[in-house]
């Protein structure tokens, strides 16, 4: 008898995903946070009887596959867009669309985050609330990207001289020097030096800066000593396969091990088109709440329990029937 095996399976399965749904509840106020779904397939079947087996040289019947329960193939994410709630910060930004913040972690590893939730540390670089950097990236259709003496980084789009950001010096000693001149960026559109090496670059708001705007497009700009100045240029990321992400936590996906999960990556301005992909657009003094339907998902866990009952009641009557087999043989 398989009955115990299969329903083994089945009780394991219904158990990650009573997991994954009591996970997405507990979540439903996490902003920016993205339901998951557990993926459920066939187990390979196996077969009991060949379709070419004869009896007194004739054919039994047709050929029976037994099953072998379920398998998990994975666990996804919908990333549906969640609901847009204002806020009274004028850092905290909500991507309407598709796209991610790109941020860099203390260790110095890229994530990304659909939580804009940010603000100006100490030296007024963007962080986020675990004090995650936010990227400085640059669109691959700019051209003649600059560091000028201050390290202000610009460079053209369509004939557009945009500001990107700042270059950041530890100025411990009173000695800054800025790398001016011309500089390259890599294929996920970071700022590199003359040496191929990248630079310690961000979004920077000055101190005393009053009057601060972030458009929908990402642009900053900022009233400083009573003259309008654009500060820096917020770009989104986004995957051709952004399923493919994996969760790392505080609210990050991370790109996996295994190379081409996700597509290329492609940097775009904010309302942009890039590679037939549309860059959603920011809403500024917003967060993009939760997606998780707590409705649907208190169905949907009062089915898994249903279905988890009746796998363990087959384990149960599998050990009786067991019994009975036994006792026959006495």
């Amino acid at each position: 008898m398989r009955i115990l095996n299969t329903a083994a399976t089945g009780v394991r399965a219904q158990q990650m995903a009573l997991d994954t749904l009591g996970n997405n509840i507990s979540n439903v106020n996490t902003p920016g946070y993205k339901a998951q779904r557990v993926e459920f397939a066939e187990a390979l079947a196996s077969e009991m009887r060949s379709a070419d087996q004869q009896f007194n040289e004739q054919p039994v019947g047709d050929r029976i596959h037994v099953g072998a329960g379920v398998i998990l193939p994975s666990i996804s994410s919908n990333f549906k867009q969640g609901t847009i709630m204002s806020t009274d910060n004028p850092f905290d930004l909500a991507i309407e669309g598709e796209g991610f913040f790109p941020v860099r972690t203390t260790d110095g590893t890229s994530g990304y985050t659909r939580v804009g939730n940010f603000q100006p540390d100490a030296q007024g670089k963007l962080v986020n609330s675990d004090g995650y950097i936010l990227e400085l990236r640059i669109p691959t259709e700019a051209i003649d990207v600059y560091v000028d003496e201050t390290g202000k980084i610009t460079g053209f789009i369509d004939e557009e001289e945009r500001v990107f950001g700042q270059v950041v010096i530890d100025d411990t000693e009173g000695e800054a020097y800025y790398p001016e001149g011309p500089v390259e960026v890599d294929e996920a559109g970071r700022p590199m030096d003359w040496n191929g090496d990248l630079l310690t670059a961000a979004l920077v708001i000055p101190p005393g800066t009053e009057e601060l705007q972030i458009d929908g497009n990402g642009t900053i700009r900022g009233n400083i000593d009573g003259k309008l100045e654009t500060l820096g240029q917020i770009n989104l990321a986004t995957f051709t396969n952004p399923e493919g992400l994996v969760k790392g936590g505080d609210n990050l996906y991370l790109t996996p091990e295994a190379l081409g999960v996700t597509g290329e990556e492609m940097i775009g301005v904010p309302g942009s088109q890039v590679q037939e992909r549309n860059v959603g657009k920011l809403r500024t003094q917003s967060l993009e709440q939760s997606n998780v339907d707590l409705a649907s998902s208190m169905t949907d866990l009062i089915q898994v329990q249903r279905a988890y009952q009746i796998n363990a009641r087959m384990i149960t009557n599998g050990d009786q029937m067991w019994s009975m087999a036994n006792s026959l043989r006495r």
